[in-house]
């Protein structure tokens, strides 16, 4: 299976001003900053420990006035939800967290000193108990602050100083991306895929998209000025699927196209989906999706336009991972 892979120089609208993502992995944390400059930690347990999956993610907008996030987030033995979390960590007992609700600035102020000088810190809900894995932590709060330009201010996480506030890099505006209104389906509609599919070539595709089982998972869409969006499969492996997209017209002889999509090396597209004029694709790094990269892409009158890509690297058995942001763009109609 062919994985997808960022491109990590993200090319922005004419006039906007956009930072380089940032990534940054270390023991058992990693860190992401956008192109706003907005940056995301999460840490989870060891895979020594024995411990069932837990996560603390922190988040924080650049700029001077811009405060912390956080929540807690664990994995149940029987998948229910967790009663009242409390967790222990050097000298602190923080009791009535609730997981995967963010926490208030006064749990987040008093528990941030307390996890930066520990190498673990407990969970609890009374049945289940977690065990957090701060190895990292400090690195990871640290290339934080350097990124938003808060070391050594009164506003980093990690090194604080006495430099002023206002020294901190200010956050940068996303690009807009304006996208184009639908048409609505036409009758007929459902046998536009077959027949435009018959005209291409299956060329290096393991999977026949022109099979009727590959049509189950492909699709034919339509696109304003007489077009045709074809999302077809095309390799197939345990636990996801690669698709091509192509443009055609919507008449004979159809001239269907291949896309190469911005953000990405090569043309395969995981996972893919349409709707609504945003075609979403996600690789997952393991069968249960606890690690993985998603990708959104708006239609335009220029084609299709990034939009959102996060990507999660620590596959520490939570369901979903939590999918740290490196691209972000301001959608309008």
């Amino acid at each position: 299976m062919k994985k997808m892979k960022l491109v990590l120089v993200m090319l922005a609208l004419a006039g906007a001003s956009t930072a380089e993502a940032m990534r940054f992995g270390v023991k058992d944390w990693e860190v992401v900053c956008d192109n706003t400059r907005r940056c995301e930690a999460v840490g989870y347990q060891t895979d020594e420990s024995g411990s069932a999956p837990v996560a603390l993610w922190l988040g924080r907008d650049a700029g001077a006035g811009a405060a912390l996030e956080a929540k807690l987030s664990v994995v149940t033995a029987d998948d229910k939800d967790a009663g009242p979390l409390t967790m222990v960590v050097g000298k602190l007992t923080l009791a009535g967290l609730k997981a995967d609700t963010a926490l208030t600035a006064e749990q987040i102020a008093r528990l941030m000193p307390q996890l930066l000088d520990a190498e673990t810190a407990k969970v609890s809900d009374g049945k289940g108990h977690w065990l957090l894995s701060l190895a990292g932590l400090n690195a990871a709060l640290l290339k934080m602050d350097d990124h938003q330009g808060r070391v050594g201010t009164t506003t980093a996480l990690a090194k604080p100083g006495t430099r002023a506030a206002s020294t901190v890099l200010p956050p940068l505006p996303a690009p807009t991306v304006r996208a184009l209104a639908m048409p609505p389906a036409q009758k007929g509609d459902d046998r536009l895929l077959a027949a435009i599919a018959k005209t291409i070539p299956v060329g290096d595709c393991s999977v026949d998209f022109r099979s009727e089982e590959a049509a189950y998972n492909s699709g034919a869409y339509r696109l304003p000025g007489g077009k045709v969006l074809l999302v077809l499969e095309c390799e197939r492996a345990a636990y996801q699927s690669s698709f091509s997209v192509w443009i055609a017209g919507d008449k004979p002889p159809y001239a269907a196209k291949r896309l190469t999509l911005p953000g990405l090396e090569g043309s395969d597209v995981m996972n893919a989906s349409f709707e609504n004029g945003k075609l979403n694709s996600y690789a997952k790094g393991r069968g249960v999706y606890d690690c993985g990269t998603a990708w959104d892409w708006m239609w335009t009158a220029q084609g299709f336009q990034l939009v959102d890509v996060a990507e999660s690297n620590l596959c520490r058995g939570m369901p979903g991972g939590f999918m740290l942001r490196e691209w972000t763009a301001t959608v309008v109609k």
